[in-house]
């Protein structure tokens, strides 16, 4: 191989370097040296931990390897290195693959005649029995020639090369990718040379891609000026780097005269040679109980990192991808498991007041307010400091509410939540009711952000729990009207008999109230107060009707009205509409159990796709992510959504029958 120093002593290529981080699912390791003589970065290609040592094979070494210049550690603990060699020496042959821009462009400045002698002399000196191939990616992407170990007929493909308008390199990565033997081999290496940008290709990145993984391939790129997007894309979604020749580069300490024609075949040279050969460094493996910890292993200034599963042979990048361990800073402990649990003992303790706040508004007892008037009405005499500690308490409590319900009322809101709280028969304000559920999602919000660190967690957690706090709300408020409706009919057959037994309408009323539960004997007891204090008993029954919602009742009160003002037998008309709800209520029932086969189908069907998705995403979080991380996978989400929500509402309207 030739050492980069020649390379830097010359001055003939001007190599430009990125970072190297294995994140995909393709091993592709792409190579760059710098000016100022930077080294390339090595990459951990596979690993052997089957056998009594473990044996990490890593590319980009640049030729043969001192065992005193390689460090391994694992975690903080230094490891003994047994064995460092090169895997040509091993009994290990190379596999590579040309991919040649035929590009007619490229022939105004003699490149097409430079990148042949180029390659020609790159490999005159490879080992015996390294197997080359050729691709061109002109308009398409065409096999020259297929895996062979005579550079003779690798030299004769060259020189029948014909330049065209085109250029496919996409389409040509993924050609060589599925050039390469069935035969597995750590050495598989396709060397690109691209003079121009891709614009010919019909394939994609990931089908380029998908050849590489299928292939165990490393990727090395030679660029003429800079490299192409759609290769770029392969490097930025797998790591790597690119070999660029650009007319900037100094050779022989001149930066205004550029032979391109060296620079370029210095640039092959250097691919070529780290495509020829691997090195294997042996090293001890963990103890049996050890923890799982990343290893580093060092061949001079350079050095990888990479994870492996114990007792396996790993070829995978996913699996040799290094443990993510964050270093502890000064936020730490909110990351810890005491903060964890401080704060859920900090919401249990907020829980708890919210609870005993709220049972202070509706339990018996000597409230605030009868505290500081009972010194007036029964001559009493409290301490002053506790007068000034209850005036205190109370006149921030009533400042806060006060606040909460001016807010909901100029947003035009605030009759809805008294609405929902008179049908809910929760005895406390709107504001109040506010208050509360404002003071809720704010905790929320604060626990979740401290806790996860996530500002739109916390936002979302907390929004949610303010909906959350309606929508229990409007529960109690239909479960409240459903058994209502479920006494009415026996309310109003109870109500017949009293009629039948002599009563007037407004005694039988009374009557029913004390004898049925609530809710109705509570809502029938209200209404006779508002009739006794004077109004109609046609506006009070009617009243009930709305507050609750009830359509039922409100046509048996229409009813009652009808009857009062043109006369009629008023128990037969109630024992009617008594027996046309009980009739109403079974065939309703009966229509549910019939629906019942398809409302548990559409359940089912509706829960699928998302359950299905988390079962995935537990097992496998790394395939599932690329959803939300891919522009794609979003559009794909929100389709799916939206797909799932019409056929939810559809089959909700073909088993929604009105009775």
């Amino acid at each position: 191989m030739r050492p980069t120093s020649p390379v830097r002593h010359r001055g003939m290529v001007l190599l430009l370097a990125t970072a190297a981080l294995m994140v995909s699912m393709v091993p592709v390791a792409a190579v760059s040296a710098q000016a100022d003589g930077t080294p390339v970065p090595i990459e951990a290609t596979m690993v052997d931990a089957t056998g009594n040592d473990v044996q990490a094979v890593l590319f980009g070494t640049g030729g043969e390897v001192d065992r005193s210049q390689v460090a391994v550690t694992r975690g903080n603990e230094a490891i003994t290195v047994r064995d460092v060699a090169s895997a040509t020496d091993a009994g290990w042959q190379a596999e590579i693959v040309f991919v040649v821009d035929t590009d007619n462009t490229n022939t105004s400045d003699g490149t097409d005649r430079s990148i042949r002698i180029a390659i020609v002399e790159a490999v005159a000196d490879l080992p015996a029995g390294t197997r080359v191939g050729l691709v061109s990616a002109g308009r398409t992407a065409e096999l020259q020639l297929p895996l062979t170990s005579s550079t003779a007929r690798l030299e004769g493909a060259l020189s029948r090369l014909v330049a065209e308008q085109g250029s496919a390199l996409l389409d040509g990565v993924s050609r060589a990718g599925r050039l390469f033997s069935d035969e597995p081999s750590p050495m598989r290496t396709v060397i690109v040379f691209a003079g121009r940008p891709d614009h010919a290709s019909t394939g994609t990145v990931a089908s380029a891609t998908a050849g590489l993984v299928q292939a165990g391939s490393q990727l090395v790129v030679v660029a003429r000026d800079a490299v192409p997007d759609r290769l770029s894309s392969i490097i930025e979604q797998a790591g790597g780097h690119g070999l660029v020749v650009g007319s900037a580069a100094s050779v022989d300490g001149e930066s205004d005269s550029v032979d391109t024609s060296r620079a370029l075949g210095a640039a092959m040279g250097d691919a070529v040679a780290l495509a020829r050969d691997r090195t294997i460094v042996s090293f001890a493996p963990a103890e049996p109980d050890a923890e799982p910890a990343n290893v580093i292993v060092a061949i001079g200034e350079r050095s990888t990192t990479f994870s492996y599963p114990d007792g396996v042979l790993t070829r995978n990048p996913l699996q040799l991808a290094p443990y993510e361990i964050s270093e502890p800073g000064r936020l730490a402990f909110f990351g810890s498991p005491t903060f964890l649990y401080l704060s859920i003992a900090l919401a249990f303790l907020g829980i708890a007041m919210g609870v005993w706040s709220m049972g202070s508004m509706f339990i018996k007892g000597e409230e605030p307010l009868d505290l500081l008037l009972a010194r007036y009405a029964e001559g009493e005499e409290l301490p002053e400091e506790q007068v000034q500690e209850l005036m205190v308490h109370t006149a921030m409590i009533q400042r806060a509410v006060e606040f909460t319900e001016s807010f909901a009322e100029r947003r035009g809101f605030l009759g809805r939540i008294e609405e929902m709280l008179e049908r809910a028969d929760i005895p406390i304000r709107a504001g109040e009711a506010m208050f509360l559920l404002v003071g809720f999602a704010l905790t929320i919000f604060g626990l979740v952000t401290v806790v996860s660190g996530s500002f739109f967690a916390g936002m979302l957690l907390g929004i949610i729990a303010g909906v959350v706090g309606f929508v229990v709300i409007g529960m109690m408020a239909k479960r409240r009207l459903k058994r209502f409706e479920a006494q009415l009919p026996d309310a109003l057959q109870l109500l017949a008999g009293t009629l039948r037994a002599g009563y007037s309408l407004p005694q039988g009323i009374d009557a029913v109230s004390k004898e049925i539960a609530d809710p109705m004997g509570g809502e029938l007891r209200r209404a006779m107060t508002e009739a006794q204090l004077g109004r109609e008993l046609d506006g009070a029954l009617g009243a009930v009707a709305e507050r609750l919602g009830s359509d039922d009742f409100g046509w048996a009160v229409m009813a009652i009205g009808i009857q009062r003002e043109v006369g009629g037998n008023l128990n037969e008309l109630l024992m009617t509409v008594a027996e046309t709800m009980v009739q109403r209520e079974r065939l309703t029932r009966e229509v549910a159990a019939l629906t019942a086969e398809g409302r548990v189908s559409a359940l089912i069907l509706s829960m699928m796709p998302p359950g299905l998705g988390l079962v995935l995403w537990i097992m496998n979080p790394d395939y599932v992510e690329i959803l939300f991380t891919r522009t794609l996978g979003l559009i794909l989400l929100g389709l799916a959504a939206v797909s799932g929500l019409i056929g939810l509402l559809w089959m909700k309207k073909v088993i929604t029958i009105d009775a």
